[in-house]
């Protein structure tokens, strides 16, 4: 079953201010963990089966998963790469 996917505004923000590649791998892993999220992404610190990451290229999320509402909430979103 597909996870709905949830964003903030502020977290849409940063978002926004990736560049055009980081946006697009991350949309692509984002879509990718709507389908099966423990499969497309690794603990977060301890495996909890709730807060995990997703990674594609330079760009990583922070993702909270809700189980019982099959909601995929992104939590924070981070870029190490070029400008």
């Amino acid at each position: 079953m597909t996870y709905r996917l949830h964003i903030s505004p502020d977290v849409f923000d940063m978002y926004k201010q990736l560049p055009e590649l980081a946006r697009r791998d991350l949309s692509l892993v984002l879509v990718d963990a709507q389908q099966r999220p423990l499969e497309h992404s690794e603990p977060y610190g301890q495996d909890d089966g709730i807060i995990r990451t997703v990674a594609q290229g330079h760009a990583t999320a922070v993702i909270l998963l809700g189980h019982d509402t099959r909601m995929l909430t992104v939590l924070a979103i981070a870029y190490a790469g070029p400008a």
